[in-house]
């Protein structure tokens, strides 16, 4: 039974490393991806609207409003 827990901490670890290293991109992808297979299953909508779509917005950027060249100067 030690075994098995330590192969699942391990296994957890693995994929949490794997997923912090992934690049911006292909993160946001996935999410897609999990966004798209959950839409199918209308028993995930709750997880969908609480948990997935908040990571989503986060992981899209801020879009045009949030980049240097559209920030007004500030007065001195």
């Amino acid at each position: 039974m030690q075994q098995v827990i330590v192969a699942l901490i391990v296994l957890f670890a693995l994929a949490f490393s794997i997923w912090k290293l992934m690049p911006a991109r292909r993160r946001l992808r996935a999410l897609i991806a999990i966004d798209a297979w959950a839409a199918r299953r209308p028993r995930l909508a709750g997880w969908r609207e609480h948990s997935l779509r908040p990571r989503l917005l986060r992981a899209g950027g801020a879009g045009c409003g949030g980049c240097p060249a559209n920030t007004q100067p500030r007065p001195r």
